[in-house]
Protein backbone atom coordinates (compact mmCIF):
# COMPACT_ATOMS: atom_id res chain seq x y z
CA UNK A 1 0.00 0.00 0.00
CA UNK A 2 2.71 2.34 1.09
CA UNK A 3 4.52 1.89 -2.48
CA UNK A 4 0.94 2.34 -4.56
CA UNK A 5 0.54 6.07 -2.09
CA UNK A 6 4.04 7.30 -2.94
CA UNK A 7 3.52 6.18 -6.54
CA UNK A 8 0.44 8.35 -7.05
CA UNK A 9 2.59 11.29 -4.97
CA UNK A 10 4.81 11.00 -7.90
CA UNK A 11 2.60 11.53 -10.56
CA UNK A 12 0.32 14.13 -8.93
CA UNK A 13 3.76 16.11 -8.80
CA UNK A 14 4.61 15.44 -12.06
CA UNK A 15 0.93 16.22 -13.43
CA UNK A 16 1.70 19.89 -11.58
CA UNK A 17 5.00 20.38 -13.25
CA UNK A 18 4.13 19.37 -16.78
CA UNK A 19 4.30 22.71 -18.41
CA UNK A 20 6.00 24.71 -15.88
CA UNK A 21 9.92 24.87 -15.78
CA UNK A 22 11.25 23.42 -12.51
CA UNK A 23 13.46 26.38 -10.39
CA UNK A 24 16.75 25.90 -10.42
CA UNK A 25 18.33 25.79 -6.96
CA UNK A 26 22.38 25.84 -7.18
CA UNK A 27 24.95 25.34 -4.53
CA UNK A 28 25.07 29.12 -3.87
CA UNK A 29 21.62 29.48 -2.99
CA UNK A 30 21.75 26.40 -0.07
CA UNK A 31 25.21 26.99 0.76
CA UNK A 32 25.93 30.11 3.34
CA UNK A 33 29.77 30.34 2.33
CA UNK A 34 30.79 30.42 -1.58
CA UNK A 35 32.72 26.85 -2.08
CA UNK A 36 35.36 28.16 -4.34
CA UNK A 37 36.36 30.82 -2.49
CA UNK A 38 34.97 30.00 0.86
CA UNK A 39 33.71 33.90 1.00
CA UNK A 40 30.50 34.81 3.48
CA UNK A 41 27.48 36.35 2.30
CA UNK A 42 27.73 39.38 3.21
CA UNK A 43 25.39 41.08 6.18
CA UNK A 44 23.26 43.65 5.16
CA UNK A 45 23.71 47.31 7.52
CA UNK A 46 21.22 48.43 9.35
CA UNK A 47 21.04 51.40 8.29
CA UNK A 48 21.33 52.47 4.49
CA UNK A 49 22.28 56.54 3.28
CA UNK A 50 19.35 57.39 1.57
CA UNK A 51 18.47 61.36 0.33
CA UNK A 52 17.42 63.00 3.79
CA UNK A 53 21.41 62.48 4.57
CA UNK A 54 23.37 66.13 4.95
CA UNK A 55 26.38 65.79 2.43
CA UNK A 56 28.83 65.74 5.62
CA UNK A 57 27.17 62.22 6.90
CA UNK A 58 27.03 61.23 3.07
CA UNK A 59 31.32 62.08 3.15
CA UNK A 60 31.31 59.91 7.04
CA UNK A 61 29.51 57.07 5.29
CA UNK A 62 32.42 56.63 2.43
CA UNK A 63 34.71 55.40 5.08
CA UNK A 64 31.53 53.35 7.17
CA UNK A 65 32.79 49.81 7.59
CA UNK A 66 30.18 48.02 5.70
CA UNK A 67 31.07 47.91 1.94
CA UNK A 68 27.24 48.57 1.04
CA UNK A 69 26.74 51.55 2.77
CA UNK A 70 29.98 53.23 1.64
CA UNK A 71 29.13 52.50 -2.15
CA UNK A 72 25.54 53.87 -1.64
CA UNK A 73 26.97 57.08 -0.56
CA UNK A 74 29.13 57.69 -2.65
CA UNK A 75 26.18 57.21 -5.49
CA UNK A 76 24.01 59.80 -3.36
CA UNK A 77 27.15 62.52 -3.00
CA UNK A 78 27.75 62.68 -6.70
CA UNK A 79 23.98 64.20 -7.15
CA UNK A 80 25.55 66.49 -5.10
CA UNK A 81 27.08 69.69 -5.23
CA UNK A 82 31.03 69.35 -7.02
CA UNK A 83 32.41 71.58 -4.52
CA UNK A 84 31.36 69.94 -1.62
CA UNK A 85 31.75 66.27 -2.44
CA UNK A 86 34.76 65.92 -5.14
CA UNK A 87 37.36 65.47 -2.62
CA UNK A 88 35.80 62.52 -0.93
CA UNK A 89 34.79 60.82 -4.39
CA UNK A 90 38.53 60.60 -5.09
CA UNK A 91 39.22 59.87 -1.26
CA UNK A 92 36.85 56.73 -2.54
CA UNK A 93 39.06 55.74 -5.23
CA UNK A 94 41.56 54.60 -2.32
CA UNK A 95 38.61 52.10 -1.44
CA UNK A 96 39.91 48.29 -1.29
CA UNK A 97 36.42 46.87 -2.66
CA UNK A 98 36.29 47.55 -6.53
CA UNK A 99 32.25 48.21 -6.46
CA UNK A 100 33.38 51.22 -4.32
CA UNK A 101 36.03 52.75 -6.74
CA UNK A 102 34.04 52.10 -9.65
CA UNK A 103 30.81 53.74 -8.16
CA UNK A 104 33.40 56.66 -7.42
CA UNK A 105 34.68 56.56 -10.78
CA UNK A 106 30.93 56.86 -12.03
CA UNK A 107 30.14 59.27 -9.75
CA UNK A 108 33.27 61.48 -10.80
CA UNK A 109 32.73 61.10 -14.34
CA UNK A 110 29.16 62.18 -13.80
CA UNK A 111 29.46 65.82 -13.62
CA UNK A 112 32.03 66.16 -16.49
CA UNK A 113 34.23 69.15 -18.07
CA UNK A 114 33.52 70.66 -14.20
CA UNK A 115 35.56 67.75 -12.70
CA UNK A 116 38.35 67.88 -15.46
CA UNK A 117 40.44 70.18 -13.97
CA UNK A 118 41.25 68.07 -10.79
CA UNK A 119 41.24 64.83 -12.21
CA UNK A 120 43.57 65.40 -14.28
CA UNK A 121 45.77 66.65 -11.41
CA UNK A 122 44.54 63.16 -9.85
CA UNK A 123 46.77 61.90 -12.64
CA UNK A 124 50.08 62.73 -10.76
CA UNK A 125 48.36 61.53 -7.10
CA UNK A 126 50.64 59.47 -4.87
CA UNK A 127 48.52 56.66 -4.71
CA UNK A 128 48.10 54.57 -7.45
CA UNK A 129 44.51 53.65 -7.25
CA UNK A 130 43.77 57.34 -7.45
CA UNK A 131 45.51 57.13 -10.76
CA UNK A 132 44.41 54.04 -12.61
CA UNK A 133 40.45 55.59 -11.69
CA UNK A 134 41.68 59.61 -12.85
CA UNK A 135 42.78 57.51 -15.84
CA UNK A 136 39.76 55.52 -16.69
CA UNK A 137 37.75 58.87 -15.88
CA UNK A 138 39.35 61.14 -18.27
CA UNK A 139 38.39 58.69 -20.50
CA UNK A 140 35.01 59.37 -20.33
CA UNK A 141 35.43 63.20 -20.44
CA UNK A 142 37.43 63.06 -23.60
CA UNK A 143 39.24 66.05 -22.22
CA UNK A 144 42.22 66.87 -24.59
CA UNK A 145 44.28 68.78 -21.77
CA UNK A 146 44.79 65.34 -20.06
CA UNK A 147 46.61 63.81 -23.10
CA UNK A 148 50.12 64.51 -21.64
CA UNK A 149 49.55 63.26 -18.17
CA UNK A 150 47.88 60.17 -19.25
CA UNK A 151 50.61 59.54 -21.56
CA UNK A 152 52.71 59.70 -18.50
CA UNK A 153 50.10 57.02 -16.55
CA UNK A 154 50.52 54.64 -19.60
CA UNK A 155 54.04 54.05 -18.30
CA UNK A 156 53.10 53.55 -14.70
CA UNK A 157 54.41 51.20 -12.54
CA UNK A 158 51.26 49.86 -11.43
CA UNK A 159 49.32 47.42 -14.02
CA UNK A 160 46.08 48.60 -13.70
CA UNK A 161 46.96 52.43 -13.66
CA UNK A 162 48.61 51.71 -17.09
CA UNK A 163 45.74 49.89 -18.31
CA UNK A 164 43.28 52.30 -18.24
CA UNK A 165 45.13 55.40 -19.47
CA UNK A 166 45.99 53.59 -22.11
CA UNK A 167 42.20 52.72 -22.68
CA UNK A 168 41.53 56.36 -22.49
CA UNK A 169 43.83 56.85 -24.81
CA UNK A 170 42.38 54.64 -27.46
CA UNK A 171 39.33 56.25 -26.55
CA UNK A 172 40.63 59.74 -27.31
CA UNK A 173 41.56 58.72 -30.37
CA UNK A 174 45.54 58.60 -29.38
CA UNK A 175 46.35 55.65 -29.11
CA UNK A 176 49.09 53.36 -30.51
CA UNK A 177 47.63 52.70 -33.68
CA UNK A 178 46.57 56.31 -34.64
CA UNK A 179 50.04 57.37 -33.38
CA UNK A 180 51.36 55.17 -36.03
CA UNK A 181 49.38 56.32 -38.75
CA UNK A 182 50.55 60.36 -37.53
CA UNK A 183 54.34 59.15 -37.92
CA UNK A 184 54.10 56.95 -41.38
CA UNK A 185 55.74 58.96 -44.27
CA UNK A 186 53.84 59.62 -47.34
CA UNK A 187 55.24 57.31 -49.88
CA UNK A 188 55.21 58.36 -53.45
CA UNK A 189 52.00 58.56 -54.73
CA UNK A 190 51.32 56.50 -57.72
CA UNK A 191 50.14 58.44 -61.01
CA UNK A 192 46.33 57.59 -61.92
CA UNK A 193 45.38 55.16 -64.24
CA UNK A 194 45.15 57.91 -67.08
CA UNK A 195 48.21 58.52 -67.29
CA UNK A 196 49.84 55.44 -67.19
CA UNK A 197 48.37 54.55 -70.46
CA UNK A 198 49.28 57.51 -72.35
CA UNK A 199 52.87 56.94 -71.67
CA UNK A 200 52.67 53.57 -72.80
CA UNK A 201 51.29 54.82 -76.25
Amino acid sequence: MEIEKKEEENSTEEKCTVGKEAPIVTRSMVEEACPTCGAQEPSMPAVLPDPSWSTEKLIAATKDKHMLVRSNAIILLSKREISESLEALIEALKDEEYLVKSNAMVAISAYGKQASERIIQALSDADKDVRAGAAWIVGELKDNRAILALEKVAKDDYPLARIQAKASLVAMGKGPKQQAKKDEPEGPKEEPEVAKEEKTE
